[in-house]
């Protein structure tokens, strides 16, 4: 009778433990679902916010575009302004902080080489500083531009390539000439597909200066620019490059716009390429967004 009652008492005790245990792992589940209900919900918010900030900061580096000086002789004499952000900003592509959440970029498109009409020099130069040899840079560019040539033929292409014929629309179609990543890099972040015209090595980004230039002489340039010391005519002496049909040594009115927005766990990324016509119609024209 004993052994009976024990035997029930035992099996009770299994059932209270097992009942216990599937209720201590429903209870983990709902606190686990409760906590990442409340993430997602937080980041949901957080991304709104970041959006708002996005936003507000394109709004107004816009308008800065537009209404503020942007010669750099003039720009420098006025870098005490109570404007933030022309006090902090650049167009050769360094970023700066617009405020606690939202970093930006400014690239004059002057600044950039032309991919779809190179300067074979400077195209070259910036090859071999990608890392190619001189014998392969000068082919390699030698193919940018045959590749994109109306020609139907060229001595320089593979067989086994068959040429665009056109304009590329963005540097990963170069993929199909074998360039390597580091070459890839190189271009996606010195040459632009979307400029004409002149080129201002004044506000090149920093990498493209070190390629057209001795690194002695490109890093007394960036020092200068870092510090808003940098002048048209020092820079024209220490250079040797002077305004020109090829150079003007003045900022266009062709800008890529990165914005980089966080908020909490959020990050959101816009690319804006504008042209400006403060006097035209329309006043702002979106050639291109990139990237959100």
């Amino acid at each position: 009778m004993q052994r009976g009652i024990a035997g029930i008492a035992g099996i009770a005790l299994v059932q209270v433990l097992l009942i216990v245990a599937v209720l201590s792992i429903l209870a983990l589940y709902f606190t686990q679902s409760a906590r990442n209900q409340v993430h997602n919900a937080t980041l949901m918010v957080d991304k709104a916010q970041a959006y708002v900030e996005l936003h507000n900061a394109q709004a107004n580096v816009l308008y800065a575009l537009l209404t503020e000086q942007k010669d750099p002789e003039q720009a420098n004499k006025n870098n005490q302004s109570n404007n933030v952000l022309t006090n902090n900003w650049n167009f050769h592509g360094a970023p700066f902080s617009y405020n606690q959440q939202v970093t930006v970029t400014l690239q004059d498109l002057r600044g950039l080489l032309n991919l779809h009409y190179p300067n074979k020099q400077r195209l070259r130069q910036l090859l071999t500083y990608s890392g190619l040899n001189d014998y392969d840079a000068q082919l390699t560019s030698q193919q940018i531009i045959d590749w994109q040539n109306l020609d139907t033929r060229s001595d320089y292409l593979p067989s086994n390539i068959t040429a665009r014929h056109a304009a590329i629309h963005d540097i990963s179609e170069l993929k199909h000439l074998g360039l390597k990543s580091d070459q890839l890099n190189a271009l996606q972040a010195n040459t632009t597909q979307y400029k004409k015209g002149a080129f201002n090595p004044m506000n090149a980004p920093n990498s493209l200066l070190n390629a057209l230039l001795s690194s002695d002489v490109a890093a007394h340039v960036i020092m200068l620019r870092n510090t808003k010391h940098l002048t048209v005519q020092e820079f024209a002496q220490v250079t040797g490059f002077s305004e020109s049909e090829d150079i003007i040594l003045y900022p266009s009115n062709l800008f890529k716009v990165t914005l980089q927005a966080h908020v909490g766990d959020a990050s959101i990324q816009k690319v804006i390429y504008y042209h400006l016509q403060p006097t035209g119609k329309p006043v702002v024209n979106i050639v291109a967004v990139k990237a959100q």
